[in-house]
Parts: structure tokens; sequence; C-alpha cells
């Protein structure tokens, strides 16, 4: 271990929404939320865009596994799923459900602030 100081860099991190922090939720489904945020802003980058906008994006339970490094990524999923911050549209055929990603409407800002 070396001592953070004001010159320490770090490599990479995942941005963590305020508004998670006193919802009711699991620790694991908070941190899944983080991880798709992160994978949004890489999909918007490829141009995965929507005809209305949203930002299309690929994260698959076994994508969640590996990165959480936790079995429970299907109960996360859920929990996202009936709160309202993620909505998955199944493709079939085993192709990866589409994630569209909801911020609370509270949290949402416009362009101008």
């Amino acid at each position: 271990m070396i001592p953070f100081k004001t010159d320490t860099e770090i490599s990479s991190y995942l941005i963590f929404p305020r508004f998670l922090i006193s919802m009711d939720l699991s620790n694991d489904a908070k941190v899944l939320y983080a991880l798709l945020l992160d994978r949004a802003g890489i999909s918007k980058k490829k141009g995965y865009i929507e005809t209305d906008g949203t930002i299309r994006l690929y994260f698959t339970v076994e994508d969640a596994k590996a990165k959480l490094r936790r079995q429970v990524t299907t109960r996360a999923f859920h929990e996202l799923e009936s709160c309202g911050l993620i909505f998955r549209r199944k493709q079939g055929l085993g192709r990866p459900a589409v994630i569209t990603l909801n911020l609370p409407a509270n949290e949402r800002r416009g362009a101008n602030d």
C-alpha cells in the first residue's frame, strides 16, 4: 500500500451518484448501477444511441458477475428494474438485452444546468 497524497494519480474510478446512497437498494445493486452508468458513457462515445436519444447499452448478467465477483447479480438487476432505474428489453435468440438507464425525476438536470 502507498499513502494517498496530493500528487497521487488515480488510474480509474466509477461515478457513484449521490441519490443511490439514500435508496433502499442492496449495495450490490448500487455498485451495479455505477457500473452500468460507466458502460453508458462508453456506449455514448461509441454512438450507441436510440432514435429517441436514449443511450443503448449491453451488460449481461455474466458481465456483471465478472465485474462484481459476486453471484447475486441477477437479484441486483431485478432490484434496479423494480425501482425503475433500469429497463431491460430482451432481444431473443441468445442476444443480450438492451438496457436503458433511468434517473430519478428529481435528479434530472437540464442542458443548461
